[in-house]
C-alpha cells in the first residue's frame, strides 16, 4: 500500500509541475504579444510624432525619428526617411540616398515607394538606368497594393504602348477598372466617416 501512495503522489507532483510550466510558458507568451504591441504601439506613436514634426517644418527631428524608425525596418519611416532626401528636407538633397530609402520600403510592398521606383526606372532618376522592363514590374506591383497613380500610368502605357509594352485595349480597360474601384472605395470610406 505504502508504494502505491507514493506513486500516487509522484504523479501528482508530475501533474502540477506540468500545469504549473504550462501556465508559465502562456503568461511568456502573453507578456511577449504584451511587449510587441507596446513596441509597435510606441513606435505608431513616434511615426505620428515625427510626421507632426515634418509637417511644421522641424525636419532635424522628423529626420532623427524617420531614422530610428527606419533603421528598426519600419517601411513607413523608410519611405518618409526617403523622401527627406529626395526634397532636401532636413538634409542635404540626394536623389541616390532617397532611391534607396525607397528601395527598402519597396522590397516590404510599400505601394508608394514602389511607385516611386517605377518612376525612377521608367525615367532614369536617382541613379537609376531607364529601364523601362523594371517600371512595368514595379507599377504593377505598386497598382496591386492598390496605388491609384500606378493604376493610372499602367492603363494609360497599355493604352497608348508606353514603356516598351505593346498596346492591349484589355490590359489597358482592367487598369481603368481598376483605378475606378479604388476611386468608389475611398468614396464609400468617406461616406462612413461622421
Amino acid at each position: 500500500h505504502c508504494g502505491g501512495v507514493g506513486v500516487r503522489a509522484l504523479n501528482d507532483i508530475r501533474d502540477r509541475s506540468s500545469r504549473v510550466f504550462l501556465m508559465s510558458r502562456r503568461f511568456a507568451c502573453a507578456l511577449c504579444l504584451l511587449l510587441l504591441c507596446a513596441g509597435a504601439a510606441a513606435d505608431s506613436s513616434e511615426f505620428k510624432k515625427a510626421v507632426a514634426a515634418e509637417r511644421k517644418g522641424d525636419y532635424q527631428r522628423a529626420h532623427y525619428t524617420f531614422s530610428m524608425l527606419a533603421g528598426q525596418g519600419d517601411p513607413k519611416a523608410q519611405h518618409a526617411l526617403g523622401r527627406l532626401y529626395e526634397h532636401g528636407r532636413g538634409v542635404q538633397g540626394n536623389a541616390q540616398t532617397a532611391m534607396q530609402w525607397y528601395r527598402r520600403a519597396a522590397d516590404q510592398g510599400h505601394a508608394d515607394s514602389e511607385y516611386r521606383l517605377a518612376v525612377a526606372y521608367a525615367y532614369g532618376v536617382g541613379g537609376y538606368p531607364q529601364d523601362n522592363r523594371e517600371a512595368v514590374i514595379w507599377l504593377k506591383l505598386a497598382a496591386e497594393h492598390g496605388h491609384g497613380k500606378a493604376r493610372k500610368m499602367l492603363a494609360r502605357a497599355y493604352e497608348h504602348g508606353g514603356l516598351g509594352l505593346q498596346p492591349d485595349p484589355k490590359q489597358a480597360r482592367y487598369w481603368q477598372r481598376q483605378k475606378k474601384s479604388k476611386k468608389n472605395e475611398q468614396k464609400k470610406q468617406l461616406k462612413k466617416k461622421p
